[in-house]
C-alpha cells in the first residue's frame, strides 16, 4: 500500500491537480492554501522553497497578489510521485 506523500509534495500536487501548468493558468496562494485547509503563509513558503529549487515560478498579478505555477521540472517531479 502507497505511503501518504509528505505535505509539501502535496502541495506541488495540488497545483497540479489545478492544471496550474503555465502562468496564464497559475493560482494564488490563498486558494492552495483553502484547498488544503492550511495557513496561507505556509503554502506560499513552501510554494516558494520549490521555485527556489527550480520546480515552480511565481509572478505578482495585477491585484498585487502572487500566483504560482509548476514549471517542466515540477510537472516530472509531479509524476514521479506516481511511479
Amino acid at each position: 500500500m502507497r505511503e501518504e506523500l509528505p505535505f509539501p509534495e502535496k502541495v506541488l500536487q495540488t497545483l497540479h491537480n489545478l492544471c496550474a501548468t503555465a502562468a496564464d493558468l497559475a493560482r494564488r496562494g490563498e486558494e492552495v492554501a483553502r484547498i488544503l485547509q492550511r495557513d496561507q503563509g505556509e503554502i506560499e513558503g513552501i510554494l516558494d522553497k520549490y521555485k527556489s529549487e527550480g520546480f515552480a515560478e511565481s509572478f505578482v498579478d495585477n491585484e498585487g497578489k502572487k500566483r504560482y505555477y509548476l514549471n517542466a521540472r515540477g510537472i516530472i517531479k509531479v509524476c514521479s510521485l506516481f511511479t
